[in-house]
């Protein structure tokens, strides 16, 4: 008999990943916001965020590692306690002088406990539900994931703009409402139950780590090479899409379009909000739309980018454009959800359960690599082709048929 989707155990993780990530972009927000004001320099503030980019990249292949090594309840929890322990320190740095040192280095804490903690939801799921209900599951935690982002910014905006840094006992309030997030979430996973995984012991560490990831990459070459390339390919995707978008909304409404920043939060919001329905939509279609089809989201979003750089030729008003752009990018956004959530699920259905912390964590850190690569990217080609914008949604849109064309066969296969 099929189990529901929405067992005991999962339902005790979402509302722990719930707490957790509201608490994350609570806290990440209210950092930023107070990291500008304490410097009043954008350099600074550009530097200090990039840091928190890094550990990321190098750090989650080893979270893998102790995915798949350790308890994952237990692991959990611990790095939920160490989230709750560090907005705790938020809360005192604020009373001492080298105030943005030390948040500077918390923050680079922050950064590395999130670099094991996506290994380990992600791996711990697979192991909770049935492979049926892998789609729906995986779209339920990137909808909570999605009202985070869109709700933690916001409230983390209202609470800041009311307190202001002149007033640090009042940040040191939200930091501390942002602590209690993580010790709830902490206590929420206390109570799941996740199958233990035993693997063979290694007494030497640097031993484990040599052969834990030697294995993985047999497995990705020999094994499941489509595997492999569904992570490339999704990379390629995540290089091109996510910086394009980002990057360009900002600049091409205010910049190309002088239009104002009431518009560019707007579009924002609109965007964010069509993350969130493309999950649900996911949801919704998984027993509906097969794996091998994925292949068509991403000939949509080719097929709008080339629309709209079809806009930018034709010369219309700088509303309609916007109006044009929002709409494109809301049809993008949606379609990108419902992509990565079946490509994660498939992903997650190809791999063995002892593996699964360090094929997602090798997911993850080829994501990490790829995201500010393309941030870099699209914010030089925006810089350098101001006058020729069509051509960069073309360029865009070729690249992204060519990623759905090869991504065809490999998505047939898993």
């Amino acid at each position: 008999m099929k189990e529901k989707t929405l067992n005991r155990n999962f339902i005790f993780l979402i509302i722990g990943q719930a707490s957790s990530m509201f608490g994350t972009t609570l806290l990440k927000f209210t950092s930023s916001l107070l990291i500008l004001d304490l410097t009043s320099s954008a350099t600074s503030f550009g530097i200090i965020t990039a840091i928190g980019y890094l550990p990321p990249v190098f750090l989650s292949p080893i979270g893998g590692i102790i995915a798949d090594r350790s308890n994952k309840r237990n692991l959990m929890i611990a790095l939920d306690g160490l989230y709750g322990i560090m907005a705790v320190l938020l809360v005192f740095s604020l009373s001492f002088s080298n105030v943005l040192i030390l948040i500077t280095v918390i923050m680079v804490g922050l950064s590395v406990v999130s670099s094991f903690e996506s290994p380990v939801v992600q791996s711990s799921i697979p192991l909770i539900q049935e492979k049926d209900n892998l789609i729906q599951s995986n779209a339920i935690v990137s909808q909570i994931n999605m009202i985070a982002n869109l709700t933690g910014p916001l409230l983390a905006g209202l609470l800041y703009n009311a307190v202001g840094k002149a007033y640090l006992s009042g940040v040191q309030i939200i930091f501390s409402g942002c602590a209690i997030c993580f010790f709830s979430a902490a206590i929420f996973e206390a109570f799941i139950k996740i199958p233990k995984i035993s693997l063979a012991p290694i007494s030497n560490p640097l031993h484990a780590i040599q052969k834990d990831i030697g294995e993985s990459f047999y497995f990705l070459k020999s094994k499941q090479k489509y595997v492999f390339k569904a992570i490339l390919l999704n990379a390629a995707f995540v290089l091109l899409i996510q910086p394009l978008i980002t990057t360009g909304a900002p600049f091409i409404i205010r910049v190309v379009l002088n239009l104002s920043s009431v518009l560019n939060g707007l579009s924002q919001a609109f965007m964010g909000t069509a993350g969130l329905i493309g999950g649900i939509i996911a949801g919704v279609i998984a027993n509906k739309f097969k794996t091998n089809k994925i292949y068509w989201l991403f000939w949509i979003m080719g097929i709008s980018i080339a629309v709209f750089g079809i806009v930018l030729l034709l010369d219309l008003s700088a509303n309609l454009t916007y109006i044009i752009f929002v709409i494109i990018g809301i049809i993008i956004f949606i379609s990108a959800s419902i992509a990565g959530i079946f490509i994660m699920s498939a992903i997650q259905q190809n791999v063995p359960n002892d593996m699964l912390g360090r094929i997602m964590s090798f997911y993850s850190a080829i994501v990490s690599v790829a995201l500010p690569i393309g941030i870099l990217f699209y914010g030089y080609l925006y810089g350098r082709f101001i006058n020729h914008l069509a051509a960069i949604m073309f360029f865009t849109s070729i690249a992204i048929f060519g990623i759905g064309y090869i991504g065809k066969k490999t998505y047939y296969y898993l």
